[in-house]
């Protein structure tokens, strides 16, 4: 059976990383319309490349059976706890300021390297990788169900990027306002003397969105964006994916 592919064209950003990504050339970019065209839909075998690394979340596969996360079941790890295994825990506190504080500086000084070189080599397709890391995060995390709603899945991921990021939610039919209060990035950017908006800025915003569309099976699109030395604001519009 052939696997029916939809690229929404409204959501579509134009990057191109789709066709570049898949295996069998099932698209060819259309440069004039800056778009993907599905052309070959015969040649696709589902291995979802597309899907993952779009930035937009724009591409959806129908007639295709997805394997089941069981690894996020509470019964598969009640199971699992019977035989002897128990989940790591990642989150072992840290009471020595001085070795806190190096190890902050010292990965500062990772996320700024890695942050150019993927400028240098993506250029434009920067925002893909954030989007590509968070929905690979939210698919790896063995401790929790699928969220029943947007409000239950916007709660998971406050919890899971606290400390590092802290933010508040508001959800208004389809227009969702994230403000990020304690972040990392922006005490980096300060330590640095580095403006706001760059690019761990875009990688942090990418790896939000693909962690929250992936946990809440949305398809955020950033509208508008106001940042400050207090706090980032992002609008958000919000479209449910295909079959959610």
């Amino acid at each position: 059976m052939t696997i029916a592919i939809h690229v929404d064209d409204a959501s579509c950003v134009g990057c191109s990383l789709c066709a570049e990504v898949c295996p069998t050339k099932v698209f060819t970019f259309n440069d004039s319309k800056a778009i993907p065209e599905v052309n070959k839909a015969a040649e696709c075998f589902g291995c979802l490349s597309c899907s993952e690394i779009c930035p937009a979340t724009a591409i959806d596969h129908q007639d295709i059976t997805l394997s089941e996360s069981y690894y996020h079941d509470q019964a598969a790890l009640a199971f699992a706890a019977l035989l002897g295994v128990q989940p790591r825990s990642f989150n072992t506190p840290v009471n020595d300021e001085a070795a806190l504080a190096a190890a902050e500086s010292d990965l500062g000084i990772r996320l700024l390297s890695v942050a150019a070189v993927l400028k240098q080599t993506l250029g434009q397709s920067l925002a893909a990788i954030g989007t590509q890391a968070g929905r690979l995060l939210a698919g790896q995390l063995p401790r929790y169900q699928p969220p029943a709603s947007l409000d239950e899945a916007l709660q998971l991921t406050k919890e899971t990027f606290a400390p590092a990021w802290e933010f508040a939610s508001a959800l208004q039919d389809d227009k969702l306002t994230l403000r990020v209060g304690s972040c990392f990035v922006r005490e980096l950017c300060r330590q640095k003397h580095m403006e706001l908006g760059g690019d761990l800025c875009v990688l942090f915003y990418g790896y939000l969105a693909g962690y929250l569309s992936k946990t809440a099976g949305i398809r955020p699109r950033l509208t508008d964006t106001k940042r400050d030395e207090h706090e980032c604001v992002y609008s958000i519009q919000v479209h449910a994916l295909s079959g959610s």
